[in-house]
């Protein structure tokens, strides 16, 4: 199977609040996508109609499917299909430039967002009096508020609560600079509590709320559609699933702490995630250039260690997940070098390193390449959601996952990297610097960095090469 085009609809960032100052439209653009497209027939396409383009497209096999498509598109499908052609007698995963392959180029997985509100909309004007404010967030699956200040009469409360009431949580008094606990659903309740005796009209009391926070509910989370979820079944699994099987299975767990999500606010307040992990006894953090490129989204970040289920059946969302520990990043993490080649990115710990290393362990890389067909898995953080680990390659969950090259080539936006590491073990959006990991001597033999099932990784050997030639003596490098 190989690819081709299709429309989709850009990025959509949906910033709708009711009782608020305003809400801007959404908007939509249409860009191409890939498609997958079947050489020799044996493939059908589901039919699907696209508005803005006036393209629909029919179902039938890819061979002989008809597309109301421009002159230049089809003369684009046309010099695709006698280049795809080309290489079709190489297997999915030969020494071959991809036409699809995605790696996140805007720090991450989009996971939320941060929305400002006007605080005068938010004003306690009766201080004796019951005030609410209803707060919804149209194709969100969780909300919280930031309050950047509150102080309250004696005997006053401030609640937030979901829509329904229930889950009610109250904000403390006097406080500065609260974020709420999410709450799922598409909107929160606040509620101001008068003191219950004693309020007169020289009472005072006063809040300012200035921004809401979401997570995007799946329907919404429209980037990326087509990711890394190789076949018809995901065989993630929550890391905790493994903790009562082998030996083998065990050690996984134990390796998979080291891993953490990371989760940061950009400059136009969407939040995105990545996987980072510890590597060696001092701290280091290791993950990709393109979620980590200097010390300014370091100081927007947050490193939360054992996000994941507390068992196998469990699931959570990136608003929703239980956080075992969480490291700010600012003054507390620093930037040491990124490389965008290798799309690697190495950070330290500078504020009590030891405990983390301590309470988590750390992951060595191995210096050199990995073995063709050497069974691997992957601990990771996708969508920003639990911890899972994938250990197999096919849908039924019962073959090994394995090293399927060790010279894969790959074009992404145009730039064609080189002696990557190729396997089929599945990743999502979020899994961006994840170690790949061999489940022989459990070093890392890659670091994660591309998807849309044809899945890349930068290989050990250069990995731990680059790294030595910064940092020593930290534990770090394991030798064959």
């Amino acid at each position: 199977m190989y690819r081709f085009m299709k429309w989709r609809p850009a990025k959509q960032q949906d910033t709708h609040v009711v009782n608020d100052d305003s809400a801007s439209n959404q908007s939509f653009a249409w860009s191409v996508e890939i498609i997958d497209l079947c050489l020799g027939g044996g493939c059908q396409l589901a039919a699907q109609t696209l508005p803005h383009t006036g393209f629909h497209r029919q179902q039938t096999s890819a061979r002989g499917y008809t597309n109301q498509l421009s002159t230049v598109l089809m003369l684009v499908r046309a010099a695709l299909i006698a280049a795809i052609a080309a290489v079709h007698s190489f297997s999915k995963l030969a020494h071959a430039t991809s036409l699809s392959s995605i790696q996140e180029s805007d720090g991450g997985f989009t996971a939320g967002a941060w929305r400002m509100l006007n605080a005068s909309n938010y004003m306690i004007d009766s201080p004796c009096e019951r005030q609410q404010w209803n707060i919804t967030q149209d194709s969100a699956s969780a909300v919280w508020l930031h309050f950047s200040s509150v102080d309250l009469a004696a005997g006053a409360h401030l609640f937030v609560s979901s829509m329904n009431g229930s889950k009610a949580l109250s904000v403390a008094s006097p406080s500065t600079d609260v974020t709420t606990t999410p709450i799922s659903g598409s909107g929160v309740v606040v509620q101001f509590v008068p003191p219950s005796e004693g309020c007169t009209a020289s009472s005072t009391s006063t809040m300012t709320l200035n921004s809401v926070g979401y997570s995007y509910s799946e329907d919404s989370q429209v980037e990326n559609e087509e990711r890394e979820i190789c076949g018809a079944v995901d065989t993630m699994k929550n890391a905790v699933c493994f903790s009562s099987g082998s030996d083998e299975d065990k050690a996984m767990v134990t390796k998979a702490k080291a891993v953490m999500r990371t989760q940061r606010t950009r400059d136009d307040n969407a939040i995105v995630t990545c996987t980072a992990w510890l590597w060696g006894n001092q701290g280091h953090i290791i993950s990709n250039n393109h979620c980590f490129s200097g010390q300014e989204m370091v100081d927007a970040a947050k490193f939360q260690f054992d996000v994941q289920t507390a068992s196998c059946s469990d699931t959570c969302t990136f608003a929703t997940c239980p956080i075992g520990k969480t490291l700010v990043g600012k003054d507390n993490v620093k930037f040491i070098k990124s490389d965008a080649a290798l799309d690697y990115s190495l950070l330290q710990i500078t504020s009590d390193a030891a405990s983390y290393v301590s309470t988590y362990g750390y992951l060595q890389v191995r210096n050199s390449a990995p073995s063709q067909e050497e069974e691997i898995y992957i601990p990771e953080q996708p969508k920003g959601g639990a911890k899972k680990i994938a250990k197999t390659d096919n849908d039924d969950d019962s073959e090994a996952a394995t090293v399927l090259q060790l010279d894969y080539s790959v074009a992404v936006e145009g730039v064609t990297y080189t002696n990557l590491l190729a396997y089929a073990a599945d990743t999502e959006e979020g899994s961006s610097g994840s170690p790949v990991i061999s489940r022989g001597d459990n070093s890392v033999v890659g670091l994660h960095r591309i998807g849309d099932c044809d899945n890349a990784a930068t290989r050990s050997d250069t990995l731990a090469a680059a790294l030595q030639a910064i940092v020593s003596g930290n534990d770090g490098i394991k030798t064959a």
